[in-house]
C-alpha cells in the first residue's frame, strides 16, 4: 500500500530489519511504509489524555484476563512489512512478538488529529485490516465524543459503526465495555 497523504519521507531503507536498526538509534520515532521512514507527528494534550484514559481503563481489566495493553512506544508489524506505533492496542497472543515489535493485535486504537486523520482513516485502515488477528480498529475523535469502530465479522468482512456521546464502546473479544464519554472526562480545553 502506498503511503497516502504523507510528507516527504525522512529516509528509505531496504527491509523492516534495517528500519528497526535505524529506529534503535534515532532520537525521533518513525513509521515505516513501503520502504520509507516517516517522522511521527507530535500530539496534543487532548490526544494524549484520551489515549491514556483508554489504556488506563483497559490496564486494570487486563490484570484479570489474558491480554496485554500497549501504547505508542510499541511497534506493530503488518503482514506487508509495514510498521506503525498506534496510540493503543491489545494483544492476546504474543507467540510472534519481540520486546519491541508486536504482530498479532486484536484491537487497535488511534486518536484522530488534524494532521493524521486522513492517514488513520485511509492508509492505516487499509493496512491494519490485513492483520489476520485484528478484530476491531477504533478511531477516537479528539475534539468531539465520537468513535468510528470497524469490526471484523466472522465471515471476514468488516462492519463500520459510529458511536456518539451516550454510546457504550464494546470490545467483545475481551469481554470489556466502557461508556464512550468516560474517555473524554476532564479533557483539557481546546486551545486556540
Amino acid at each position: 500500500m502506498i503511503a497516502m497523504n504523507r510528507q516527504t519521507p525522512t529516509l528509505s531503507v531496504s527491509s523492516f530489519e534495517e528500519f528497526l536498526e535505524f529506529e534503535i538509534h534515532s532520537q525521533v520515532r518513525h513509521e515505516f511504509v513501503d520502504g520509507n521512514l516517516f517522522v511521527m507527528a507530535g500530539g496534543t494534550d487532548r490526544h494524549d489524555h484520551i489515549a491514556n484514559a483508554f489504556r488506563a481503563h483497559l490496564f486494570f481489566a487486563a490484570q484479570k484476563q489474558q491480554f496485554r495493553v500497549h501504547g505508542s512506544d510499541m511497534l506493530i508489524r503488518t503482514p506487508d512489512e509495514i510498521g506503525y506505533y498506534p496510540d493503543a492496542f491489545i494483544v492476546t497472543d504474543s507467540s510472534l512478538d519481540t520486546p519491541r515489535v508486536k504482530r498479532q493485535p486484536i484491537i487497535i486504537i488511534e486518536v484522530l488529529s488534524d494532521s493524521t486523520e486522513a492517514i488513520d482513516r485511509g492508509e492505516k485502515l487499509h493496512n491494519y485490516r490485513t492483520i489476520p488477528s485484528l478484530e476491531q480498529y477504533i478511531l477516537l475523535n479528539q475534539n468531539n465524543v465520537i468513535a468510528d469502530v470497524y469490526s471484523r465479522n466472522k465471515d471476514g468482512t468488516w462492519q463500520h459503526q459510529i458511536l456518539e456521546e451516550k454510546s457504550v464502546l464494546q470490545l467483545s473479544s475481551i469481554g470489556f465495555s466502557l461508556p464512550l464519554a468516560v474517555l473524554y472526562e476532564n479533557l483539557p480545553a481546546v486551545s486556540s
